[in-house]
């Protein structure tokens, strides 16, 4: 019997945390990770949910998830697992301080991938020596180590960026400069879609109009602000349907809704379920 207590837990006791799961955490909740995660499949197959990427997860795919991301697994099969290492904050930032925004941009448009063969391999190795260090206690250096190894992983991962995956990185133009506004705004969906869900707001945050925002997000992910925004929101809704006990009243308030009725409307408009019959058919 697996458990489904989240395995991506970090403590400032316990700042990483090294394994294998099933996952069942993740299988048909939307949860916010607390830390920075690295996992790929062992075996199995599931669909995956990153914020608003979906993708498929089978043997010899990773998944890259940053504190503050959304994961959800749907259509798991039962042989379904992941090694995974997952860092506190802390630790993260100190091993990341050397890489540069774009990198990070590079994942939040593609927080799921497949490797190579030789990859692989390689992650195998890389796993193998995290559990060692993981279940030795008492090492004196425990924490430097693992620190010292996650900052290898991410510059060996930075370098395969910058030698492989740099078609975008051209002089600054106009589509440069759109890039890093959609980037922009996705931070800031996932900061204030819960007080925030008019176009405006995020326009003037960014020093931009309605229009040329709508025409940035369109280009980028063929969808509306508005559509954006609502997926957001909706997933939100979700993450506290399923993870809280709080009443539709009190998410209601909570996301500042004008009641609990148009909270209801609103859900029930993009996902086709009320707020009850959703609570429900996850239980």
């Amino acid at each position: 019997m697996f458990s489904s207590a989240d395995p991506l837990v970090t403590t400032s006791e316990e700042q990483f945390a090294v394994g294998n799961s099933d996952f069942a955490f993740y299988g048909n909740y939307a949860s916010r990770c607390r830390s920075f995660a690295l996992a790929w499949c062992t075996g199995g197959r599931a669909e995956a949910t990153v914020n608003q990427h979906r993708g498929t997860l089978e043997r010899n795919t990773w998944l890259f998830l940053l504190p503050g991301w959304v994961l959800m697994l749907t259509d798991c099969t039962e042989d379904f697992r992941m090694n995974y290492c997952a860092f506190s904050k802390e630790m993260f930032a100190e091993a990341a301080f050397r890489l540069e925004p774009a990198f990070f941009q590079a994942l939040r448009e593609c927080p799921l991938g497949t490797m190579t063969d030789g990859m692989a391999e390689g992650a195998e190795a890389w796993f193998r020596m995290m559990e060692y260090t993981y279940r030795d206690k008492e090492n004196t250096y425990r924490n430097t180590i693992i620190r010292n190894r996650l900052q290898n992983m991410l510059l060996g991962s930075y370098d395969k960026y910058l030698r492989f995956g740099t078609q975008r990185r051209t002089a600054p133009d106009k589509r440069s400069r759109q890039t890093d506004l959609f980037h922009r705004f996705v931070d800031l969906t996932h900061e204030y879609c819960t007080t925030h869900r008019e176009v405006a707001f995020y326009a003037d945050r960014l020093c931009i109009t309605t229009r040329y925002l709508s025409g940035i997000v369109r280009r980028m992910v063929h969808s509306s602000v508005k559509e954006f925004i609502d997926r957001a929101v909706v997933l939100e809704i979700k993450m506290l349907l399923q993870s809280t006990d709080l009443s539709v009243q009190e998410i209601a308030y909570r996301l500042r809704f004008p009641d609990q009725s148009y909270l209801g409307r609103y859900f029930k408009h993009h996902t086709g379920y009320s707020p009850t019959e959703y609570r429900h058919a996850k239980e």
